[in-house]
């Protein structure tokens, strides 16, 4: 009994999901199911009436107007039914498209720890598992509903119209085998065998599914492999050179025959299962059918039912079973298919990161907290510009004073050349971070400031926590230990939406998408198209962009567009480089998307960008050294911690240093012999 409740509340909450995310379809199937059950009966039930009244004479002209109104009532059920089938056909039309939506918004919602954890991955793999095996999953709660509804339907106007047959009572004599059939035993046996047959095929068919689902269970990484290799080899034209340059046909094929092997195995054991439940439940619905017209044909005999109740009654009877036991198959398939639903909703209540920080990033002003608890904007009514770590006063004409104190009501000007600036201040204040499940620690008691318009770049080895540091920093991740302040608030105090826009990155690996060019540069359907020529321009784009048959707008890649553009890894890089700005963030971050370059270029690519945007805040990551010595501050990276900071100067000069190490490795490679 728990186990029926567990499923009926799953069952039930699956269904409150359907109505939110297409709302009026399960009202539109229950009106479909309706018409359809009914429109059956309708014919049966007239023309027992319409056989009644030949059998009793009735005038031509009564039996003209019941064909009539048969003629009528079966159209208009039949209009009625179809219109409502025609809704429901295109509110399921778009049904899974939406569901899609449903997986794919909450993965986008999901905070960047989860959509990396191996848990995400597996739920979504499952969801995909059990969709592409046994069609299992949100999709087939809808269609079961509705072949549930229609049948509940079927035995609902069954029974109203044989109900009479088995309550009827026999108010004349007869003898033998008529005598047993118009009695009230006979008609509760006949109740009884009914109700035996339809538990009898619903046992069947509950043996038939599981045994179903044990077979498509065997078969789910087999075809999770075939669809790999399908999307990801054979259908797409991303891997064609591959496969003709190194004949790799023969291999794929003899993969893919290994996996498809599998499926058909499957696919036999299918119907080998399907046949033997089926002949079983084929052999008890004939056995039920002969015992239904030889009870009805018997009461009929003796009077006791006309000609054409003996048509209603029989087919009611049948339908009934077939109502029956197709009901119960289909709250089988419900119960059993709620083994995808749980893996749905707990891919669906994964929480996501929801703080509504009443904390501003005041985007053009050092907020940076104090001691005693005021702000630097606090501060500067009393004090003035801030210097480092002193602050001086400022004279009227904006210029500093030599003498402390004087002309301090030059302060509101000065803070209006500040919010031109767009500084701030990050600081890292004893951070170590450790990945889910992972032993080791990523980052180890780091400590660092850095400021607004500076040029700070991280170098290191690969694995030494640079690009963890790039994560901890853009919030994809909150620190394990320590803290990350931005203007002296700790960055979990602000709201994630409005901290993230501080940030524009171009990871090492970016993606773009088979969109048209501007909304790759915009990341956004409603570009401006100006502003995206000429953040193009800028990233060095212009002469390619000159020769793209439709401009900005025209498609990249062809898994889309047939006039979709390929485009070179060079070329895609610059436009991940324009995407950096046209965000226009404050603080721009480059991390290693040049890393397949070679050195050279990767310091020319580095070096325009550095130019390109101006006063803004830069971060640069990378693990070779001499692409980065254009920035006056080094932070260099050793197994997750900060082992050295400086310029490149200073660090070089060291010679037991790591930077050190790492120059004079890499410098051999570039210089002759």
């Amino acid at each position: 009994m728990k186990k029926w409740k567990e499923d009926a509340r799953l069952i039930i909450r699956s269904l409150k999901l359907i109505h939110k995310i297409s709302p009026g379809i399960l009202g539109m199937m229950l009106l479909q199911a309706a018409f359809a059950s009914v429109f059956p009966f309708i014919t049966m039930y007239m023309s027992s009436v319409i056989i009644n009244g030949i059998e009793a004479k009735m005038e031509l002209r009564q039996l003209l107007f019941l064909a009539a109104a048969t003629i009528t009532a079966t159209l208009l059920v039949h209009l009625l039914g179809s219109l409502f089938r025609h809704n429901v056909n295109y509110l399921r039309s778009g049904f899974w498209e939406k569901c899609e939506m449903v997986l794919s918004g909450k993965m986008m919602e999901m905070d960047y720890a989860d959509v990396e954890s191996a848990r995400i991955q597996r739920l979504r793999q499952q969801i995909q598992d059990f969709s592409n095996t046994g069609g299992e999953g949100i999709g087939n709660v809808l269609y079961q509903f509705w072949e549930m509804v229609g049948r509940a339907f079927t035995v609902i106007f069954s029974v109203s119209f044989v109900l009479s047959l088995f309550t009827a009572r026999f108010q004349g004599e007869a003898s033998g085998i008529l005598a047993f059939a118009v009695s009230p035993a006979a008609a509760v046996l006949l109740a009884a065998a009914v109700f035996v047959n339809a538990f009898a095929g619903m046992d069947f068919g509950k043996k038939m599914m599981e045994k179903s689902h044990v077979l498509m269970r065997q078969v789910t990484d087999a075809n999770r492999i075939y669809t790999y290799y399908l999307e990801n080899h054979i259908m797409t034209y991303h891997t064609g050179k591959d496969v003709r340059i190194y004949n790799q046909k023969g291999l794929l094929q003899e993969e893919t025959q290994v996996v498809f092997d599998a499926g058909v195995k499957m696919v036999k054991g299918q119907v080998r299962n399907e046949a033997k439940y089926s002949g079983a439940v084929a052999f008890s619905i004939v056995a039920l059918s002969t015992l239904v017209c030889l009870f009805v044909g018997l009461r009929a005999l003796a009077g006791m039912i006309g000609v054409g109740e003996l048509v209603l009654y029989i087919g009611s009877i049948s339908r009934f079973t077939d109502g029956f036991t197709g009901f119960v198959m289909a709250l089988t398939r419900l119960r059993t298919n709620n083994d995808a639903m749980r893996v749905y909703f707990e891919f669906l209540n994964t929480p996501v990161s929801t703080e509504k920080s009443e904390e501003k990033i005041e985007k053009n002003v050092i907020l940076r907290r104090f001691g005693n608890g005021e702000t630097e904007e606090e501060q500067f009514a009393g004090q003035g510009r801030r210097s480092e770590n002193t602050f001086q006063p400022i004279g009227q004409n904006g210029t500093v004073e030599d003498t402390v104190g004087q002309n301090v009501t030059a302060v509101e000007a000065d803070k209006q050349n500040a919010r031109t600036d767009s500084r701030h201040e990050v600081e890292f204040r004893d951070v170590s971070f450790r990945y889910p499940a992972a032993e080791s620690w990523a980052l180890r008691h780091l400590s660092m400031k850095f400021r607004a318009g500076e040029r700070l770049a991280v170098v290191g080895r690969n694995g030494s926590g640079k690009t963890t540091f790039i994560k901890l920093l853009c919030r994809l991740y909150d620190p394990t230990e320590g803290s990350i302040l931005l203007d002296g608030v700790d960055i979990r105090e602000y709201g994630m939406e409005e901290y993230r826009k501080l940030f524009s990155v171009v990871f090492q690996d970016y993606k773009l998408f088979s969109f048209s060019l501007a909304q790759n540069v915009a990341a956004r359907m409603d570009a401006e198209p100006d502003r995206v020529s000429e953040c193009l321009e800028r990233a060095g784009f212009g002469e390619r962009l000159a020769k793209m048959p439709s401009g900005i707008h025209t498609c990249l890649y062809r898994d889309f567009e047939e006039t979709g553009v390929e485009i070179s890894g060079g070329e895609a890089q610059k436009i991940a480089l324009a995407r950096a700005l046209y965000k226009d963030a404050p603080i721009v971050i480059l991390d290693e998307p040049t890393a397949a370059l070679d050195p050279i270029a990767e310091y020319e690519i580095y070096s325009r960008f550095n130019e390109m945007i101006g006063d803004k805040t830069a971060i640069y990551i990378s693990h070779r050294l001499s692409s980065c010595r254009f920035c006056d501050d080094i932070a260099v990276f050793h197994m997750g911690e900060l082992v050295q900071r400086g310029s490149h100067d200073e660090l070089v000069a060291d010679a037991g240093g790591v930077y050190y190490e790492l120059w004079d490795a890499q410098a051999q490679h570039y210089v002759a012999d």
